[in-house]
């Protein structure tokens, strides 16, 4: 694939053939052919221009949560946004970046006494990646304090406002969201008593920490929340907890979790997500939809 013109673009801003298993949560996966972070719209811009040129693949990564990339590798270009990190606060709004960490964006936005999305603290990723999926927890999520992001358009290469009002969204489900890559988003929160937001905040975090596999590789929650349901508690009553397939297993501390327990590969966590699709199936009725995204030939 020609990408000569990209890296020098990107000069130092690149990385070639690095493994999967170097930018992702998981620590699995093969080679990316070519990595790259651009640092502003306009680069973004010129780099997609790019793309169409040359017919490549591409997709788009945050802090490597949430995906699983195959032993395969990708045959194309992953643009990592990490570098598109800007904060912005103007009364009770906050404008951040897609490359801003989740959690540092919702520790400043308790620093500054505002309220709305405390309890979604700790999750792993970016804004770019909660505003995708609309990221949630504790009964928060990412749309309840979202007024609008500013995305380009992947089809018709335009800078364009999204309002969140003109978006059809749901639970971990935002329509139409795959032709756009997010270049920011701004947030309208509600006046919060600092002290009262960082003890939510606090505990949240100690809650994560006491019941998630946090001391193994994962890629957070692996499935959707089933309506009236949850994943875990359904994969824990068909006795899947600590089920094995290679290096890949069922976390024992919470169903909801596939850890990279021994040096797994992608195919063991993609055949462990399979076998705990199919039996919590067979054994309830309930088909448990995933979460997270499949990058890859699998």
């Amino acid at each position: 694939m020609p990408y000569t013109e990209i890296k020098k673009k990107f000069e130092q801003r690149y990385r070639e053939n690095i493994s999967a298993s170097e930018i992702t949560t998981y620590k699995t996966g093969g080679n990316i052919d070519l990595l790259v972070y651009p640092n502003n719209t306009e680069e973004l811009l010129w780099l997609f221009k790019n793309i169409k040129a040359i017919k490549a693949k591409y997709f788009i990564i945050g802090a490597g949560s949430n995906i699983l990339i195959s032993d395969k590798g990708f045959k194309g270009i992953l643009i990592n946004l990490k570098n598109i990190n800007f904060i912005n606060k103007e009364n009770d709004t906050i404008e951040a970046g897609a490359g801003v960490l989740w959690d540092n964006f919702i520790e400043f936005s308790v620093e500054n006494s505002l309220s709305g999305l405390e309890k979604t603290s700790h999750i792993p990723g970016t804004v770019g990646g909660a505003v995708r999926m609309n990221a949630g927890a504790f009964n928060q999520e990412t749309f309840d304090c979202l007024e609008k992001f500013m995305v380009l358009n992947t089809e018709n290469l335009k800078i364009e406002e999204l309002h969140k009002e003109n978006i059809s969204y749901s639970y971990r489900y935002v329509s139409g969201i795959e032709k756009f890559l997010i270049i920011s988003a701004k947030f309208k929160f509600s006046k919060g008593k600092k002290e009262e937001l960082k003890k939510i905040r606090e505990e949240i975090i100690r809650q994560r920490k006491e019941k998630q596999p946090l001391d193994y590789p994962s890629a957070g929650s692996v499935f959707k929340r089933p309506k009236g349901d949850y994943a875990s508690r359904l994969i824990d009553i068909c006795g899947l907890k600590g089920t094995r397939i290679g290096g890949a297993m069922v976390s024992e501390k919470h169903a909801g979790f596939i850890i990279n327990y021994d040096n797994a590969t992608s195919t063991d966590i993609y055949k462990l997500i399979l076998k705990v699709k199919d039996e919590v199936y067979k054994k309830t009725g309930i088909s448990l939809e995933l979460e997270q995204i499949l990058v890859g030939e699998f």
